[in-house]
């Protein structure tokens, strides 16, 4: 499998511990990895509905029930069981030779500060000044 540009590989834990679905943070996401018939899946920890964690739903054959509003989803697609169209984003996810479950997930944005954000607000403004637009010549 080859890395996406913006994307990297994540170690998160063993497949004898994915046999059960498990959160883990990957990059600063929540992810849900789980292992269905021997093949590593990966999606958002997050249910569509409110946001709350799937981990603790009832899974049975790679579908898993959100504990809190009953909402189903295939965890090898994402797939949200009953409306089509609907789904929790995936992540690439293959097993590593030592038994580690490795997802792929996009870097992380750079942050930038209030103070750089206002800074660079303010040299625009300043680089703005005594230009002539259009219309007021």
């Amino acid at each position: 499998m080859t890395t996406r540009v913006g994307a990297s590989w994540h170690r998160t834990i063993s497949s004898e511990t994915a046999a059960t679905p498990t959160r883990v943070v990957v990059a600063g996401r929540p992810v849900l990895v789980h292992v269905v018939e021997g093949t590593p899946y990966a999606v958002a920890d997050a249910c569509l509905h409110r946001g709350l964690s799937l981990e603790e739903g009832r899974c049975v054959d790679g579908v898993i029930t959100c504990p809190e509003h009953w909402w189903r989803y295939d965890l090898r697609t994402g797939e949200h069981l009953g409306t089509p169209g609907e789904y929790l984003p995936t992540y690439p996810a293959r097993l590593a030779e030592d038994g580690v479950i490795e997802v792929e997930v996009e870097d992380a944005a750079p942050t930038v500060s209030l103070r750089e954000t206002l800074l660079a607000h303010a040299r625009a403004g300043r680089a703005g000044q005594g230009a002539v637009t259009e219309g007021t010549a």
